[in-house]
C-alpha cells in the first residue's frame, strides 16, 4: 500500500514505479498520459483528484460527460488504467462500481463531418499547426509519422513532389512515398519560413546550437530560445497542434480522427481502395477496409448507384 503521497502526481509516479517496472517504456507511457489526462479532467470539474478521494460521482463524470464523445474503446481503455491506479491506492469504487460499456453503435465516431472538415482546413492556424493538420488529413500521416519526417525526405521539386515516409514496421520502420496534395507546397513553404526564423534565434543564442534535421522542430522560450526535434509519443506534437484547435474550434478530433477522414474522403471521392492502402501505410486492403469502415450512408449510396444501373440495363432489355 502507498503511503506518505502528497499530491496526485506523486501519486501517479509512485503507482508507475511499483506497478510498470520492467515494463516497455511506451506501455508505461501510455498508462502515464492517461493518468494525466484523468487528473486534469478531474480538477477542471472540481472533483478531487487524489486517487484514494475518486468517489463513484468523479468516475460516472468522466464515463458521461468527459469521454462521452470518444469512442467506446478509448472510454475502455482510459477506465481500465484509472481503475487500476486507484485501486492500488485502496479505492475499490471502481470495482465495486462494476460499470458496462455499451456496444459502440456510432458508424461516424472516428471521422469529421464534411462540415467540421471545412471549418479546421479554413480555420486560422500557426504554421506549426498548418503543415501537421495538412499533413495527417490531407496526406494521411500518423502523428509518429509526421514526427520521423527529415528534411531529407522532402522532395519538392519536379512536377511530381513527394515526401517519404517512415510508418510501422520493424527496426527503422517501414518507407512509403506519398505524392504532395494540390495545397502542399504554399503550406510547406510557410512552415519553412517558419523554421527558418525559429533556426535563426535560436543559433543567435547559442551558435553551438545543432539542427536536427527534422522537418518539425519546436519553438521554445522567449529569454532562452531553444528548438528540438518532436517526440514520436511524448504528446508535445498534441499539445502544441490538437489540443489548441480543439479548444478553438469546440469539437473534438485526434490524430486518427484526421487520418481516417482522408481515407474516408478519398473512398467518396471514388479512388480505388488498393490506392487508399498505399496512401495509409496498409499492408493489406483488407486493413484499409475496416479502417475507413462503410456505415449507413455508404450503403445509401451503394443502393442508389445499383438502382441505376438497373434503371439503365434493364431498360435496355425492355427495348428489345
Amino acid at each position: 500500500m502507498a503511503n506518505n503521497t502528497r499530491t496526485p502526481e506523486s501519486c501517479i509516479y509512485e503507482f508507475l514505479n511499483k506497478e510498470f517496472k520492467g515494463a516497455k517504456p511506451y506501455t508505461r507511457d501510455k498508462c502515464r498520459w492517461s493518468l494525466f489526462r484523468s487528473k486534469k479532467r478531474l480538477e477542471e470539474a472540481g472533483y478531487d483528484a487524489m486517487p484514494k478521494n475518486i468517489t463513484e460521482d468523479a468516475l460516472m463524470y468522466l464515463l458521461q460527460e468527459a469521454w462521452a464523445d470518444y469512442a467506446v474503446s478509448y472510454q475502455e481503455s482510459e477506465y481500465e488504467y484509472l481503475k487500476r491506479y486507484i485501486t492500488h491506492f485502496g479505492n475499490k469504487v471502481a470495482k465495486e462500481l462494476k460499470y458496462v460499456f455499451p456496444q459502440d453503435m456510432r458508424v461516424n465516431v472516428d471521422w469529421l463531418t464534411d462540415e467540421q472538415y471545412e471549418i479546421l482546413l479554413n480555420c486560422p492556424k500557426t504554421p506549426l499547426q498548418d503543415i501537421v493538420i495538412h499533413l495527417e488529413l490531407c496526406m494521411g500521416l500518423r502523428n509518429a509519422e509526421c514526427c520521423r519526417i527529415m528534411l531529407s525526405d522532402v522532395y519538392p521539386g519536379g512536377q511530381k513532389p513527394y515526401i517519404n515516409v517512415r510508418g510501422k514496421g520493424r527496426g527503422s520502420g517501414k518507407y512509403r512515398t506519398v505524392r504532395f496534395h494540390y495545397d502542399t507546397k504554399p503550406i510547406l513553404d510557410r512552415w519553412m519560413e517558419q523554421r527558418a526564423k525559429i533556426v535563426a534565434k535560436v543559433r543567435a543564442y547559442n551558435p553551438t546550437w545543432e539542427d536536427p534535421g527534422s522537418l518539425l522542430i519546436t519553438d521554445q522560450y522567449v529569454n532562452k530560445p531553444d528548438s528540438h526535434a518532436f517526440g514520436e509519443h511524448t504528446g508535445s506534437l498534441d499539445d502544441a497542434v490538437i489540443v489548441p484547435l480543439r479548444e478553438q474550434l469546440g469539437f473534438h478530433f485526434a490524430n486518427h480522427t484526421l487520418r481516417r477522414t482522408f481515407g474516408r474522403r478519398l473512398f467518396h471521392a471514388k479512388v480505388p481502395v488498393e490506392t487508399i492502402s498505399k496512401f495509409l501505410g496498409h499492408n493489406s486492403t483488407i486493413e484499409t477496409l475496416k479502417y475507413i469502415g462503410i456505415n449507413l450512408d455508404d450503403m445509401d449510396e451503394g443502393m442508389s448507384l445499383l438502382a441505376q444501373y438497373d434503371n439503365k440495363t434493364l431498360s435496355k432489355k425492355g427495348s428489345k
